[in-house]
């Protein structure tokens, strides 16, 4: 059984959903924009051997809200405050998408209290990100989500209008609307407009603007890597369905920390858990926690 409370991480109140205490801690970070409920498919199986806390990071879900504090750095540092406050011994992280990015800065700065890292096909490899976040594309889509985020909009409105956000698909001169792309289904769109209407626009100022650089300030991936000392599983979704951890990045990852487990999840972006085919990444997550 999970029970919401809220956190006190100094400049903000932070949102988490704690299961069971059925072994060491286990932090879920969700993507940006998302909510802790991206981990429901797989939380049941986690709390039966760990004591998952899947966090609202500031700005989204139930969280509090900081005007001009949604660089990666700052949900960094909030989740720093909860594994020294909160816990009383090493936690696991596990992040998804740009939570991962969060998890592998918290690991680097906070050694004592990792126990291990899971990196959930996280957008990595610098070469591949910075263009596309300052694509027109890119800062398309998340304008028009910005329009939408934290409005008062029922539900259903706010899935038509998702919806009708045009998509640009490259070798297609006319875009195409967000709901009639063959991978997207009316569950993953009403799914979204319920994370909008949690969301704050702020979170979304960077992605808008394509101020890139100035989201990731402080996030030097090598720095990172060279003050890892715990277990890093990486799980790299299928590049063909849309992962977006390269070969490039596992391969230079895995020259700086020899010893990180590499796992490809044949699935999307979401590692299966957008469409609640999580077993691939259940034995994989759960393999690697049994080891560390």
């Amino acid at each position: 059984m999970l029970k919401e409370s809220l956190f006190n991480a100094g400049t903000t109140e932070i949102n988490f959903a704690e299961g069971p205490d059925s072994g060491p801690p286990l932090i879920l970070l969700h993507g940006l924009p998302g909510r802790w409920q991206e981990f429901l498919p797989i939380l049941p199986i986690l709390s039966l051997l760990w004591h998952p806390y899947a966090l609202d990071l500031r700005g989204h879900g139930k969280s509090g809200r900081v005007p001009g504090g949604y660089q990666l750095k700052n949900y960094a540092d909030d989740v720093e405050q909860f594994l020294q406050q909160r816990l009383d011994e090493p936690a696991i992280l596990f992040g998804l998408s740009a939570g991962g990015a969060v998890a592998l800065d918290v690991a680097a700065k906070c050694p004592a209290l990792t126990r291990a890292v899971i990196v959930g096909d996280s957008p990595l490899d610098l070469d591949m990100v910075l263009p596309w976040m300052t694509s027109e594309g890119f800062k398309n889509w998340f304008s028009a989500e910005r329009e939408l985020a934290g409005s008062n909009l029922s539900i259903a409105e706010l899935s038509r209008r998702i919806a009708n956000i045009p998509v640009q698909i490259p070798g297609q001169d006319a875009p195409v609307r967000y709901g009639d792309l063959p991978d997207v289904n009316a569950v993953q769109i009403q799914e979204r407009a319920i994370m909008l209407s949690y969301l704050d626009p702020g979170v979304l100022e960077y992605h808008a603007a394509g101020r890139a650089i100035e989201f990731l300030e402080r996030f030097d991936l090598d720095r990172i890597l060279e003050r890892i000392k715990c277990p890093v599983l990486l799980l790299q979704g299928d590049p063909a369905q849309g992962g977006m951890m390269t070969d490039r990045v596992v391969k230079h990852i895995q020259t700086i920390l020899p010893d990180a487990v590499h796992v490809l999840i044949e699935k999307d972006h979401g590692l299966g858990m957008d469409t609640w085919e999580v077993a691939p990444l259940i034995r994989a997550v759960t393999s690697f926690l049994e080891s560390v």
